[in-house]
């Protein structure tokens, strides 16, 4: 049955495979009576129609020829026929092909047709004894057992699928004052936080995976936008000259909301390294630095006046510094990690402003769909 299988196999592919188009297929044969018919477009406007049937133990395909004549090929029992049909009506024979190689190692059947490579096993399970699987690839490979080591690689994880920096992040906003503490209202009154409230979040667009050692160790890059809020705890206004930020007390409106707010087109360098082959299954750990650029900053105040909800928003660059650096850690499993970040430049120009850093911290969720694969990666 082997025989039969490969020699139709054979014949469709080895006489007609350099004017295929698309030379890489995978048939599946489930069952003993399955009947499989496959079109190919030639090079041209000539088409073959393919008929495997194993009900009978017999197959046939059948090809139109440029010269109008056509080849039927008859695989019958152990024996192969071909015959051409010319347009006069005379039919002629060719010889059957001999080159089939059987491993009875493994229970499968290989050949070799250039790069191509056809394998058909034999299931040898309780519930698929019996039943045949042909693969048609060029890097398909097979153990002793007849086990198809790369059958699914269209769900193998790809190289992207062990970074971990494509995704979608909140996190609390702080100051570090020069000393590297915390800052409080002895640092600078008009700046001190509200915690609590001082929420950022990260989006990050793009990420690009280089191995260094197989799954295991890489250099990621990519690129993310981070919006960062930095909630005022005092009746203030800030203002900025072209010398330094300031702030004055307001004494005559009590702010609901008084935010400080800046966003920074980034990106990373990330050192990673991972546990897992299998990202669903990986614990991992990032570390390095990411730089940023300044696209926005501003000002939002909300407060109630005469019944009346007020807002005001206040474009200003407010002396914050048009580029950041600052060094992180991610540290997570499968697409849930939690980060810290360290600044390492200041958050105003220097000398225009407070010589504060920033800190934060927060959790990352990183893309993935349900077979681990992730979105938004360059090509």
């Amino acid at each position: 049955m082997k025989t039969i299988l490969l020699s139709a196999v054979l014949l469709t592919y080895g006489f007609l495979g350099a004017q295929i188009k698309s030379t890489e297929k995978q048939i599946i044969i489930e069952g003993k009576d399955t009947i499989t018919i496959i079109k190919d477009v030639l090079e041209g406007d000539l088409k073959r129609q393919t008929i495997l049937q194993t009900a009978d133990n017999s197959f046939m395909t059948i090809e139109d020829q440029a010269d109008g004549s056509q080849k039927q090929t008859i695989i019958k029992g152990g024996d192969t026929t071909i015959i051409i049909t010319k347009n006069s009506g005379e039919n002629v024979l060719i010889e059957e092909l001999e080159d089939i190689k059987i491993d009875e190692e493994s229970d499968s059947t290989k050949i070799n047709l250039g790069k191509m490579k056809i394998v058909i096993i034999e299931d040898k399970g309780n519930e698929k004894k019996g039943q045949k699987k042909i693969i048609i690839d060029e890097k398909v490979i097979i153990d002793n057992n007849g086990n198809i080591l790369n059958e699914d690689k269209d769900d193998k994880p790809e190289e992207n699928d062990y970074a971990h920096w494509a995704g979608f992040g909140i996190m609390a906003n702080g100051f570090l004052n020069s000393s590297g503490k915390i800052s409080t209202a002895a640092d600078a009154e008009f700046l001190e936080l509200d915690y609590a409230r001082s929420i950022g979040v990260n989006f990050n667009l793009l990420e690009k995976r280089f191995p260094v050692f197989k799954e295991y160790i890489g250099l990621t890059t990519g690129l993310g936008i981070q919006w960062n809020r930095y909630m005022l705890k005092n009746n203030v206004d800030v203002f900025s000259n072209q010398d330094t930020t300031f702030g004055v007390a307001n004494g005559f409106i009590d702010y609901r909301k008084n935010v400080l707010r800046t966003t920074y087109l980034q990106a990373p360098l990330l050192l990673e390294f991972n546990t897992n082959k299998n990202p669903e299954k990986a614990w991992h750990l990032s570390v390095g630095v990411v730089g940023g650029i300044r696209i926005g900053s501003s000002l939002k105040t909300k407060w109630e006046e005469d019944d009346k909800t007020r807002k005001e928003r206040v474009k200003s660059n407010f002396n914050f510094n048009p580029f950041q650096a600052y060094a992180t850690a991610i540290i997570g499993y499968h697409n849930a990690n939690l980060y810290v970040n360290y600044g390492l430049t200041e958050i105003f120009e220097k000398g225009k402003g407070p010589a504060f850093s920033s800190v934060n911290a927060g959790i990352l969720f990183t893309f993935h769909d349900s077979r681990g694969k992730r979105g938004y990666h360059f090509l």
